[in-house]
């Protein structure tokens, strides 16, 4: 028995990487890899389910070297780690994969974070070492989260990282233990590299017997950190809240100063209450509050932003009434005070969000 590590792939649900068991008996010729990563875009309501977190991914295996081949074509990494397993635990997972590969029982609801690939082959190769990896790496942490993970891997889809890092909430903050790491392949691939664990004989040894890579691809390596966006950030915060200061200072506003001045609110207006509707959904109606929750991002997106998408053009017309001006105008104050909010927040440890280069952006913005 092996595990298989795949490194990252070109899109962005491959930068993740992927992981198998491979099941290799020579005295049956049994070869298969099986692995608890697929899915379909053509399941029904996929996009839907994709969307409320209630995504279904079920378990298969595959000839293991027509699957190899399939990720060298896609130029991806391959490693292979033979497992030192006694016969009684081999035989404990072979059942195990077996019982699991059946119609009723391949099916489960998949988890960015908690329930995928990678943990799945943990959990199985855990439950057949009675806990041993689980004891193994107890004590172990090396200071990632799941937001710095996903910064991490997905740092080639700058514009999407940047909307994942908006709509992950405290939760995602919190230091995992090196056994939650394990939801990365290739975290899992690093930390059972050179685990001890007891066997079920009693014996102890290491976990991997040897390793070597099958595929060799540098094209889509993981990065080593997550990218730091804080000073395009702030060059757009600053740009945005310099433009919009510099419109309405002019002494005698001309008809296109004005306009200038309500595409822009607008605009930013829009896109703060659209995204404040999204967020209320995750939280609200789907399975991604349990990262998306307790967002203090919010706070940079208000209701007050979706009025302001409507008013701000109305304010900005010539001969604009005066209840439209001054509703505009305490909205804006209101969108203001709430952005400075979520910056004073940071100070309170149980809300404390790494979410700096977001207030760098939205906090100008929203003064102006």
């Amino acid at each position: 028995s092996s595990d298989l590590t795949m490194g990252p792939g070109v899109e962005v649900f491959e930068r993740f990487g992927h992981q198998s068991i491979r099941i290799h008996d020579l005295t049956t010729g049994l070869d298969s890899a099986y692995n608890w990563g697929m899915f379909s875009f053509e399941q029904a309501h996929f996009l839907v389910r994709f969307l409320t977190g209630d995504t279904k991914y079920w378990m298969e295996g595959f000839p293991s070297l027509w699957l190899v081949s399939v990720y060298r074509d896609s130029g991806r990494a391959v490693w292979e780690q033979e497992l030192s397993l006694t016969r009684t635990e081999k035989d404990s997972l072979w059942r195990y994969i077996k019982w699991n590969a059946k119609e009723e029982n391949k099916w489960y609801r998949y988890d960015y974070y908690r329930d995928n690939c990678g943990t799945r082959v943990r959990d199985a190769l855990n439950m057949v070492l009675g806990g041993s990896i689980a004891r193994a790496v107890a004590a172990r942490e090396h200071g990632v989260t799941y937001r710095s993970e996903t910064l991490r891997l997905a740092r080639a889809y700058p514009l999407i990282n940047f909307g994942m890092d908006f709509v992950l909430g405290r939760p995602a903050d919190d230091t995992l233990s090196a056994w939650d790491e394990m939801f990365i392949p290739m975290r899992l691939q690093q930390l059972i590299r050179t685990i001890r664990v007891r066997h079920s004989d009693g014996t102890v040894s290491r976990l991997v017997r040897s390793e070597r890579q099958l595929v060799r691809d540098e094209r889509y390596q993981d990065a080593d950190a997550p990218p730091g966006y804080l000073a395009p950030a702030v060059v757009a915060g600053l740009a945005v809240s310099g433009v919009l200061l510099a419109l309405c200072l002019i002494p005698v506003a001309t008809t296109r100063t004005r306009w200038a001045v309500g595409i822009i609110g607008t605009s930013w207006s829009l896109l703060a209450g659209v995204v404040l509707l999204l967020l209320l959904c995750a939280e609200l109606f789907t399975r991604h509050a349990a990262y998306m929750g307790h967002n203090v991002n919010v706070l940079l997106a208000t209701p007050a932003s979706l009025a302001l998408a409507v008013l701000v053009p109305l304010a900005v017309r010539s001969g604009a009434s005066a209840r439209v001006v001054h509703a505009a105008c305490s909205l804006s104050i209101l969108a203001t005070a709430c952005s400075v909010m979520a910056v004073f927040l940071r100070v309170v440890p149980s809300l404390a969000q790494h979410n700096q280069p977001l207030l760098f952006l939205a906090v100008p913005g929203a003064r102006s």
